[in-house]
């Protein structure tokens, strides 16, 4: 599937280089993501300023490789581990709901989408799913931060929904942004 670009004047992106988020404890981090989901370490940073500031804060960056199969566009899931934080922290740790935030990762098919469901409960996560979406199907679960993750496939029937939704999108937004006008306006 290709992407569609809205201006073909603007440089192109490629995809999903990594998606950051803080975690409690790298080490435990770590052993979920590399012990338990398999994704390599690919990165640990012991940094001490922070990235575009400069203001002094320590931390520990890790990145883990998803499974790009583009070795020259790879795609990570990364985290923070902060030392402490200057000014105090108010970011909280909590389960997050998959409405609020989530993310989602590709698998093969279907078959992996079971694979990985048993595995996970094996080892003693909860999972939900797999849950048919009609355009995907997915499984979910939780880290050990909260974070809600993702597994996600699609068959043939369900690509064609996606594909027959997207060619819908712009109006279904356009109804959506009427319908809270006129519910703002009453």
């Amino acid at each position: 599937m290709s992407r569609r670009p809205i201006d073909p004047s603007q440089p192109e992106v490629f995809g999903l280089h990594h998606s950051a988020y803080r975690c409690r404890d790298a080490k435990e981090t770590c052993d979920f993501y590399q012990g338990l989901l398999g994704f390599p370490l690919a990165q640990a940073l012991d940094i001490n300023r922070h990235p575009t500031t400069g203001e002094p804060v320590h931390y520990m960056h890790v990145f883990f490789d998803i499974g790009s199969h583009d070795p020259d566009q790879a795609s990570y899931i990364a985290f923070f581990e902060l030392d402490e934080q200057p000014g105090g922290d108010d970011f909280q740790f909590k389960t997050q709901s998959g409405l609020d935030l989530h993310f989602a990762m590709s698998v093969r098919d279907h078959a992996a989408l079971h694979a990985w469901r048993d595995r996970l409960v094996a080892r003693g996560i909860a999972v939900d799913g797999p849950i048919d979406h009609e355009i995907c199907s997915s499984i979910y679960f939780h880290d050990p931060n909260g974070y809600r993750l993702e597994f996600t496939t699609q068959n043939k029937r369900e690509l064609q929904a996606f594909e027959e939704c997207r060619d819908n999108s712009a109006a279904v937004m356009q109804a959506w942004v009427d319908r809270k006008a006129a519910k703002a306006a009453a």
